[in-house]
């Protein structure tokens, strides 16, 4: 199954002091040996921004976030980009559902997702993304897998 990856499950996976990084690397192991994972190309920006934007001590530098980055997605993950063309398509998708505000960047990142063959979405943010499409799933990597 394509699964794609939420940045906060990237940065708690990456970020050994984040407070969900067990549950999140843990979900990441299991799931890259049985899933084909894709990251939307947005959720790296994101990924970076907020791990060299974090408080204190957890902050991290340019370049430790490039290779955590790196290290992490490069390696595992096929990324998903964006045809510029279609985010006239994407926005009338909004309408139906009343997206608005910063909600707004997870619907582009599920329908990007969605546009590259993924079924369900890996989030700590399980509210942000559900009924954004028919068929497509929300897993919380916090949560028991169900069968």
């Amino acid at each position: 199954m394509k699964i794609g990856v939420d940045s906060c499950v990237i940065i708690a996976g990456v970020h050994a002091n984040h407070p969900r990084h067990a549950a999140a690397a843990h979900w990441l192991v299991g799931a890259l040996s049985v899933h084909e994972l894709v990251v939307c190309h947005h959720s790296i920006l994101e990924a970076y921004a907020v791990l060299t934007s974090l408080p204190g001590d957890f902050r991290v530098t340019p370049s430790e976030a490039r290779d955590l980055l790196s290290a992490t997605v490069m390696e595992n993950m096929s990324i998903a980009g964006f045809e510029p063309g279609s985010i006239w398509t994407i926005l009338a998708n909004f309408v139906p559902s009343s997206v608005a505000g910063s909600r707004s960047y997870d619907a582009f990142v599920a329908r990007v997702l969605h546009a590259h063959g993924v079924q369900a979405v890996a989030t700590f943010n399980a509210k942000h993304f559900a009924g954004l499409i028919e068929g497509f799933a929300v897993i919380d990597p916090g949560e028991p897998a169900t069968a």
